[in-house]
């Protein structure tokens, strides 16, 4: 999908939610709608098409390579260029309502205040991550992203898989892993590594620590990465050593509830038909209770993408669709 595909939805989208304008300026969503890396910029979308606002640090680069018209926009001028002519236009403008800070909305009130005095009168509409849904589906270059991400994180398993040996600490196993996938060409690591030994690894979301490794123990690596901007994210269990036979067991358990669940990842299939289906066959050999956690989740420019896979609301009734 192009830039200007991607405009042409989020368009549809904010007429919907009956603004004429939408202001984005959250450093995933700019990325995702220009394809510039910036810490610090505004996307102004209106019906007549989009803006990019940047400031004199990112205005040179963005000239060369926005899919959108640039405008040089320092804070000071923002207000300028809002009471322009160009913009007036715009009547009704949203903003995201998850990603605006407090402080941001009250900067936009103060600006959207001073324009009135003027004459042009503008009412702000907090959207609910009007692209949350458009980002849930992935188009062709997205989904090479996250397939060329995921290759790169299963590199990483690999790599951990040969640090492990008696006495190496989580943290070693950690700190070595981040070193290997930077000189692969990561951006860095997806979220801090889960590499936990023992006892440890009943713990879904432990930090790796001093604890070294012994014989005998269960090694839980759940570990992404982030390659050109799209995530990875992986879980496997390593029995370092010969494992408890009831260890297997439950394994064995796990496993079946995960290759039941995959079969029925189609499009039609709703996400509470998914996530019971691993659950009832968790439950059905006593471990319901154990099963704490969601059975997956989205993923893409962020680590954690809507839907969440859980029976539960808003997703119960949520179906799954070609290229989530």
């Amino acid at each position: 999908m192009t830039y200007h595909a991607r405009l042409h939805s989020l368009q549809q989208t904010i007429q919907k939610n009956g603004c004429d304008a939408f202001l984005l300026d959250d450093q995933v969503n700019l990325f995702y709608m220009t394809g510039l890396d910036l810490s610090a910029g505004k996307l102004l979308v209106h019906s007549k098409g989009a803006d990019l606002l940047v400031d004199g640090r990112y205005f040179e680069s963005c000239k060369k390579s926005s899919p959108f018209p640039v405008k040089l926009a320092e804070p000071p001028t923002f207000e300028s260029l809002l009471s322009s002519p160009e913009f007036s236009h715009i009547k009704k403008m949203g903003f995201d309502s998850e990603k605006t800070t407090y402080k941001s909305y009250g900067l936009l009130q103060k600006i959207i205040s001073n324009i009135a005095k003027e004459g042009h009168f503008i009412e702000l509409i907090p959207l609910d991550a009007p692209l949350k849904l458009q980002r849930t589906i992935k188009d062709p270059g997205e989904i090479k992203a996250l397939r060329e991400a995921a290759a790169l994180g299963s590199q990483g398993f690999d790599f951990v898989h040969g640090l492990l040996k008696e006495g190496i600490s989580e943290q070693e196993c950690a700190i070595e892993l981040e070193i290997f996938w930077k000189r692969l060409g990561s951006k860095g690591v997806a979220f801090d590594p889960i590499i936990a030994f023992g006892a440890n690894s009943s713990m879904p979301h432990h930090r790796a620590g001093k604890d070294r490794l012994k014989a005998g123990q269960i090694v839980l690596i759940d570990i992404g990465v982030n390659f050109k901007h799209y995530h990875s994210d992986m879980t496997r269990i390593v029995f370092f050593g010969q494992p408890d036979t009831r260890l297997l067991a439950v394994h064995a358990i796990v496993q079946k509830a995960q290759h039941t669940a995959l079969a029925l990842c189609r499009p039609g299939t709703t996400i509470g038909q998914l996530d019971k289906t691993a659950r009832d066959i968790i439950a059905e050999h006593g471990y319901g209770e154990n099963f704490t956690h969601s059975l997956g989740h989205g993923v893409g420019l962020d680590i954690h993408e809507y839907p969440t896979l859980r029976n539960a609301p808003p997703f119960t009734e949520t179906p799954l669709k070609a290229g989530m």
